[in-house]
């Protein structure tokens, strides 16, 4: 179908992204891109390709390697943060042919609703997520909760680290001076804005200079 899936649905639909091969005659190594509302998109590119593309849409890196959450020596990709509430967690979904064609997925956790033991063929476990789709995966149970947990963690120091770069900027933002009847300039931050009024809170100290 269409590659251009990012421009046509709202991205916040994004379930996961799956590694396929083509059917019949079509040998071709490609992408499903799963919906929460339950549709699915076949993305004609490797899984690889997808992901860098929506990484460049959102403005982010598709392989971070030095952040607060990732672990040394790990052996398995880190999350990848999409947003202030999104992470996508990178999933064994398949065994590839190839050693490069690749067998990663990339799941949005919050759209996992639960997940089960599942045994059949290659499979260990499976996610139910929203949308009523069912995600059967490698993994076996244990080591898949285990993966879902570090990425609960990224996404907690993600946001972590963002709200401190926040509070920062809102420090920055907020001193000021006020200057008093007696021409005294006293430092002062907006604490809350009230329609016409303003909640001002006194700095304990004063930077040298500012008394006129």
């Amino acid at each position: 179908m269409t590659n251009n899936w990012l421009n046509q649905y709202s991205l916040p639909k994004l379930n996961c992204l799956v590694p396929v091969y083509g059917s019949g005659d079509d040998a071709g190594n490609y992408t499903e891109v799963w919906l929460d509302d339950g549709h699915k998109i076949l993305d004609r590119r490797r899984t690889r390709t997808v992901l860098k593309h929506l990484a460049a849409f959102m403005g982010i890196s598709s392989r971070p390697q030095k952040t607060p959450w990732s672990r040394d020596k790990q052996s398995q990709l880190p999350p990848i943060i999409l947003g202030p509430d999104t992470v996508l967690v990178p999933l064994r979904l398949r065994r590839p042919r190839n050693r490069d064609e690749g067998g990663t997925g990339y799941v949005v956790a919050n759209k996992i609703i639960r997940c089960e033991p599942y045994t059949e063929g290659p499979y260990r476990s499976r996610l139910y997520l929203r949308g009523d789709q069912v995600l059967p995966c490698l993994l076996r149970l244990n080591t898949l909760l285990m993966r879902l947990a570090q990425a609960r963690e990224a996404l907690q120091a993600r946001q972590m680290t963002y709200r401190d770069l926040k509070a920062a900027a809102y420090a920055c933002e907020s001193s000021h001076l006020l200057l008093g009847p007696d021409g005294n300039a006293t430092p002062v931050q907006v604490i809350e804005r009230r329609q016409d009024l303003i909640v001002l809170r006194q700095e304990n100290h004063k930077p040298p200079g500012l008394s006129y």
